[in-house]
């Protein structure tokens, strides 16, 4: 019989033999004792000599065994915190990422400094809807419209919203073709932008689990981006402070940039910076 500390050691050994980092593995292995046993953080530590139960052991390896495929916990787990929030995911949808969240920081700044009342906000290829609803809970009074090309990709975020108590208007929409939409104060959008040759050199769980139509940019990362930059001019509002904040991949910045000054050649174009100091969101700004 072994203790909670004793089965944590044990889980993060076999996270290890498999490759998974070994920061990864440690917080991973903590985050499924706690997951199974229900139990805090300060739970977890303050009863770290209590016996694992032994209910849950074939739980446990079921969990190991399928990331030890390098299987995404998240997709274990069937749920992602986002922003202070769960979100349900599935293997149909990319997993909401920390840099993402800065998304959400641009445009609550943005409504803030320009004094937006009751902003209409586009979200543009929504996925699990974890940034349309993060803005509808953080911003309020926020007209939002969440699209997306997959059917079933929008069934699963209509659920988060619903889970959420979030008023959010879905649409199938592909932004690659003519958009019938209104016109909106903010764009928003986490488009697939990694070159279609990188995507061999990922770690395993994104190459091998994640939804390859959520990451495939084309041969240059442009396929997706590219149009949804030149549809902004009919999507965005005119004679009124309006935005686009979409994240990319830096590799693509140049093109990005090119892209943006040709669209909208007065807008102040910018490139802002990820935790990690990488050039992660593109950054348009109108008056």
């Amino acid at each position: 019989m072994a203790t909670i500390a004793e089965t944590v050691r044990q889980t993060t050994t076999r996270l290890l033999d498999v490759g998974i980092p070994s920061d990864e593995a440690s917080i991973e292995s903590r985050f499924i004792i706690r997951r199974l046993c229900g139990l805090t953080q300060a739970q977890l530590l303050a009863g770290y000599q209590n016996q694992f139960p032994d209910c849950l052991i074939s739980n446990l390896n079921d969990i190991i065994a399928r990331r030890e495929l390098r299987e995404p916990l998240a997709y274990i787990l069937s749920e992602k915190e986002f922003y202070g929030r769960n979100f349900k995911v599935d293997a149909n949808v990319l997993i909401p990422r920390p840099e993402t969240e800065q998304l959400i920081d641009l445009c609550i700044q943005f409504t803030q400094q320009n004094h937006l009342s009751a902003p209409k906000i586009c979200d543009i290829g929504t996925g699990s809807g974890s940034i349309a609803i993060t803005l509808a809970k953080e911003i309020p009074d926020t007209q939002i419209t969440a699209t997306d090309i997959d059917p079933s990709v929008l069934k699963l975020a209509h659920t988060n919203a619903e889970a959420h108590n979030a008023n959010i208007r879905f649409t199938l929409q592909d932004a690659t073709q003519e958009t019938h939409l209104e016109a909106f104060d903010i764009i928003v959008s986490n488009p697939p932008y990694i070159k279609s040759r990188a995507i061999e050199s990922l770690q395993p769980e994104v190459r091998d689990w994640e939804p390859r139509q959520a990451l495939d940019g084309g041969h240059d990362g442009m396929d997706i981006i590219r149009p949804l930059i030149h549809s902004l001019p009919d999507m965005l509002r005119d004679n009124a402070p309006t935005a686009a904040f979409i994240e990319i991949d830096p590799p693509v910045v140049n093109p990005c940039l090119a892209a943006a000054r040709e669209a909208l050649p007065a807008a102040d174009t910018q490139i802002h910076h990820d935790y990690a100091g990488l050039e992660r969101i593109l950054v348009i700004l109108r008056n």
